[in-house]
């Protein structure tokens, strides 16, 4: 097991190889030898740090594990780590099991799937350097080697910053397919919610059963019943959440209450057609939920409580 835990490591055992380790680590009564086996790693970085290159995705997926327990719903201060190689070879056995789900092993690629709950949202590199930041409420699946094209399948909300190179880069899901080359953009595609992709800047190409267009920096594409429009957006409205932020411009309380659910964890019920129609203009940043609920409050005529039984905040407009 010695041998098979180094080659885990520095990502070289074959797929049983992977299957036995993954197994070993996850049981609880290997916790000693695993401690060992990880102090043993450590000294073999300090003294030949170029010996050893952990698995990228393995990174990935403790930073993923790290930002999902400093993403406290009672929180709102989202602080994205960045973790040594060492740091990771040290955490290990922390996250196996827990937000690494493989779907299939074949010539050592593994599709990994990771994803994040309401309240929630983390940061992570692929195997080409490609960043990803995953909002909340949303999932994404992707393998561990690319091939000729590199595609990911994304269900909810993502920010994309793709490494330029020959091979293009794919995004997919129900809502069609998204092409680039080397680009940062935005995709939203909540279920049951209008499907919308804001390109940052460089190019990318939508596509799904009946459309196709290209759009170019600055503009946004959104798909609802069965209608593409296209736009000229300002991006940091629809891009900031991955930096902390919500911005607000004109924004119907019923979209607000949508997001702010996601945000913090909470269950919203607006009190009546017209409240759902009330526009709001501003920026949420590091506040608490009570705090954000003021806020709207200040410029906005509304009333709230909270059942602590059914744990559903009511918003219903002031008479």
């Amino acid at each position: 097991m010695h041998q098979k835990f180094k080659k885990y490591i520095s990502n070289s055992c074959t797929s049983e190889e992977y299957n036995e380790v993954k197994n070993f680590i996850g049981k609880k009564e290997n916790d000693v030898f695993i401690d060992g086996l990880m102090h043993e790693t450590w000294k073999d970085t300090l003294t030949k740090p170029n010996t050893i290159s952990p698995d990228q995705n393995l990174l990935n997926l403790i930073h993923h594990k790290i930002a999902l327990k400093e993403n406290n719903p009672k929180r709102t201060v989202r602080i994205y780590q960045t973790i040594s190689a060492v740091a990771a070879v040290l955490i290990l056995g922390l996250i196996l099991g827990i937000v690494f789900y493989p779907k299939q092993i074949q010539n050592n690629i593994v599709t990994q799937n990771i994803s994040t709950p309401y309240g929630g949202k983390t940061h992570f590199t692929l195997s080409d350097g490609t960043e990803i930041w995953l909002n909340s409420g949303s999932s994404i699946s992707y393998p561990s080697r690319f091939s000729d094209t590199r595609e990911v399948t994304l269900k909810g909300e993502a920010y994309f910053k793709v490494t330029h190179n020959s091979h293009p880069f794919i995004v997919s899901g129900n809502f069609g397919e998204i092409e680039v080359l080397g680009t940062e953009f935005d995709v939203k595609a909540y279920d049951g919610e209008p499907f919308a992709t804001t390109l940052v800047n460089g190019s990318i190409r939508y596509r799904n059963k009946d459309n196709q267009l290209t759009l170019k920096p600055g503009s946004q594409v959104t798909f609802h019943q069965n209608k593409m429009l296209t736009h000229k957006v300002e991006t940091e409205i629809y891009t900031s959440w991955k930096d902390g932020k919500l911005i607000f411009r004109d924004e119907p309380l019923e979209n607000i209450a949508t997001r702010l659910e996601r945000w913090y964890n909470v269950d919203i019920e607006l009190k009546g057609e017209e409240i759902k129609k009330l526009r709001y203009n501003g920026t949420i940043e590091l506040e608490s939920f009570s705090e954000v609920l003021e806020l709207i409050k200040v410029t906005t005529p509304i009333q709230y409580s909270f059942d602590r039984d059914t744990r559903i905040l009511s918003i219903s407009a002031t008479n």
